[in-house]
């Protein structure tokens, strides 16, 4: 199965019309407001035409979504730096975050339709990360679907990603564990082989 972009900013959007307006200033994730939250989130689709605008550079230096996912946010995160953008980007969808998530949608879908599928991006505001368009997409699903979890949780809501996209979180945030060492942990916790953290586990009749 493959992750589409398209769909999930889709989905997303619709997940944000269903936000109560009473529930944006409310708690979110972490030190976020769910309104911070949602801006936060919203950079996975703004980027990306934000990025296809600047000029392709010439090599990459990330080859793939789990790639960037296990070493460039890992080592070069800067979770104040995150923090602070994710405020920034709430004050910029302003009173009616739904309506500014699709122009944004908008803009993205204009830009990825005038791209080479094939071409390379810059990522980041220093332009040091290159890697190719179709993994960048990846991780933007991968932000999409873990923050839709989270900001569907926040508000009270009943939301599901797509299948596709949900197998692809799960493949990317296996591997990110493997890469830092706690891959045996995590399919423990999964299989249900750690009861103690509230998972019965997929395999759990097999115990």
């Amino acid at each position: 199965m493959t992750v589409n972009f398209g769909t999930a900013a889709s989905e997303f959007g619709t997940l944000v019309e269903r936000v109560p307006r009473g529930a944006l200033d409310g708690p979110g994730l972490g030190e976020w407001s769910l309104r911070e939250l949602i801006g936060h989130t919203s950079r996975a689709i703004s980027t990306v035409s934000d990025y296809l605008s600047a000029p392709e550079p010439a090599t990459s230096t990330v080859h793939s979504a789990s790639e960037y996912l296990e070493v460039v946010l890992r080592q070069q995160g800067d979770d104040e730096a995150i923090a602070l953008r994710g405020r920034a980007a709430a004050q910029q969808l302003g009173d009616d975050p739904a309506t500014a998530i699709s122009e944004l949608f908008g803009d993205a879908v204009r830009a990825l339709a005038l791209a080479d599928p094939a071409r390379l991006v810059a990522v980041g505001s220093d332009g040091r990360v290159a890697m190719p368009l179709r993994e960048y997409l990846r991780t933007r699903v991968f932000e999409l679907t873990v923050h839709g979890v989270d900001i569907a949780d926040a508000a009270g809501l009943d939301w599901t990603p797509p299948s596709a996209h949900l197998i692809d979180a799960l493949h990317l945030a296996a591997t990110n564990a493997t890469a830092r060492d706690v891959g045996v942990e995590a399919l423990r916790m999964l299989t249900g082989r750690r009861p103690d953290a509230g998972l019965d586990g997929v395999l759990a009749a097999g115990r």
